[in-house]
């Protein structure tokens, strides 16, 4: 049987199925832990009650990783562009232009 840690805990039992989701999209076999037992709070201790998303020790860093990049956003942001089909300045988040459908050119082909 495969090990599991806790990768993730939180009361919003939303932002903890967000992170399954994320982690799950991935690839990495998640399992939810505690989803029903916020009503034992205080009965049991609070951070006993919490949903939890556990996966397999091997998988920790990896899914760490994908952790902090769903809650924090990706530790590189793509710098803004400049369409080449019409001139319309995008912002880094987006790969096609708005103005004219154009899709993103590479990376160090077209001016900012």
């Amino acid at each position: 049987m495969t090990a599991l840690v806790c990768l993730f805990r939180h009361p919003n039992v939303l932002l903890v199925c967000h992170v399954r989701n994320v982690i799950d999209s991935a690839g990495i076999v998640v399992e939810l832990r505690n989803m029903t037992l916020a009503g034992a709070a205080g009965e049991l201790p609070m951070d006993q009650c919490e949903p939890q998303v556990w996966v397999a020790r091997a998988e920790y860093e990896r899914a760490r990783v994908l952790l902090h990049e769903a809650l924090e956003g990706p530790a590189d942001v793509p710098v803004d562009w400049v369409c080449p089909g019409c001139g319309e300045r995008l912002a880094g988040a987006f790969d096609t232009c708005w103005q004219c459908a154009a899709p993103r050119p590479p990376a160090g082909s077209a001016p900012a």
